[in-house]
């Protein structure tokens, strides 16, 4: 194994730090603690370790034959063990004659039992990633005992996307083609989706969108046969944004002939969560029993999924799903949504108490009445006064509420 682990170092010492679009989440360079970059595959975790890499080199807190940065999804890898990690750093320090500042180590989830080699101390700091759903926040927490911090990442983020294909903007656009180019931008980023690679191919976005599908299917939706969770996942792009039952999609794959359990289904929404594909929001209620068992409101974590499979493209449930994904980035951990006589989108909350209320609805030159009706009956009854209106491009004020373009929302 010292030998394998002799060429994967001496690669990474003598190549170049690959090109880097900034992203706009960052990792911090000084922590004692182990950082750890958890999100789905495609998401830009291994770039984001890259960036701090580079960012660590510009500053002077180490050289680059001071970091070792190991992927252990390498073929030559394989089968690695948590007995071998000594041998890397033996292999560094041989190659080196110097012992490693900074330790960048991905898909960290292929070392069975990696927690135990960091649960001592090591005189290095220390970043983990990976994209598996072995590699949840929660998982961390089990292996390491409160020795990390856990940073997400997820798909760009529409300030992303635009630096991404160099698009410039103004904050305060008017009716101008700078504003025309901006909602053009919002539409490709609803319909192809923000994967970093997806946003950068110029010819054929539906291909790699399919594989990323398939590497979905295949990799972490494993528990039953890919054509099993083929079905799965389609499902659940097709009805992203909409409401949804375990017992619907039991029975709906029930009625195709497949062989599954419903604590098999269940297990795989779970899947789904885990490894960052799909989202169930429950619905605001008091009771955590009602909350259980009403019906909750479908996410993926990619919109640009249900353009490859060639579903019909619906911007408003894109922009709902868009509204969601960017909650989860900016920190929002308490999310739902509302029924009364009428829905409301998103209830966000701290400590289960309503902080605002944000409806979407694919508006240009005004905004339906059952939207505002929603919205008023969700703060009487909730009582909060902070909620928002998001549309295509319209603005103004509606009884008190506020409505904002989404493009405004998402670049502020």
């Amino acid at each position: 194994m010292e030998e394998k682990f002799k060429r994967v170092i001496a690669e990474w010492l003598t190549s170049e730090f690959p090109y880097i679009m900034q992203r706009e989440v960052s990792l911090p360079l000084d922590r004692d603690y182990i950082i750890t970059v958890t999100g789905g595959r495609r998401s830009g975790k291994t770039f984001l370790l890259y960036q701090t890499a580079q960012e660590i080199v510009k500053r002077g807190l180490a050289s680059r034959d001071e970091i070792l940065y190991v992927d252990f999804e390498d073929y030559r890898l394989k089968g690695v063990s948590v007995d071998d990690l000594d041998k890397l750093l033996v292999s560094f320090m041989e190659l080196t004659g110097k012992q490693p500042k900074y330790l960048f180590l991905d898909e960290i989830q292929n070392v069975k039992d990696y927690g135990s080699w960091f649960r001592r101390k090591l005189n290095a700091r220390v970043y983990l990633s990976g994209s598996s759903s072995l590699l949840t926040p929660l998982n961390i927490a089990e292996e390491l005992r409160g020795r990390s911090v856990s940073y997400e990442v997820y798909p760009l983020s529409f300030k992303e996307f635009l630096r991404f294909k160099g698009v410039s903007y103004n904050p305060l656009l008017s009716y101008t083609p700078e504003r025309g180019m901006i909602l053009s931008s919002l539409r490709e980023y609803l319909y192809y989706g923000s994967y970093p690679a997806v946003v950068l191919e110029r010819e054929d976005k539906v291909r790699l969108l399919r594989s990323y599908f398939d590497s979905v299917v295949v990799r972490d939706l494993s528990l039953v046969p890919p054509a099993v969770a083929e079905t799965f996942a389609s499902y659940l792009i097709a009805n992203y944004s909409n409401v949804v039952t375990i017992n619907r999609v039991y029975n709906y794959m029930r009625s195709l002939g497949i062989k599954i359990g419903k604590e098999t289904t269940i297990e795989l929404f779970s899947k789904g969560k885990e490894s960052y594909f799909s989202f169930l929001v429950e619905e605001f209620e008091k009771s955590e029993s009602k909350r259980k068992a009403n019906p909750k409101k479908l996410y993926v974590i990619d919109t640009g999924y249900s353009t490859a499979l060639g579903y019909e493209f619906s911007i408003s449930r894109a922009m709902e799903n868009a509204v969601f994904i960017e909650l989860l980035r900016r920190g929002h951990k308490e999310v739902y949504y509302w029924k009364g006589n009428r829905e409301v989108d998103f209830v966000v909350s701290r400590n289960f108490s309503p902080v605002a209320l944000i409806q979407v609805t694919y508006a240009d030159d005004g905004v339906e009445e059952r939207e505002i009706e929603g919205i008023m009956e969700a703060r009487r009854e909730l009582k909060t006064e902070n909620s928002l209106i998001l549309t295509w491009d319209y603005e103004g004020e509606i009884k008190g509420i506020r409505a904002l373009p989404l493009w405004k929302w998402l670049l502020s």
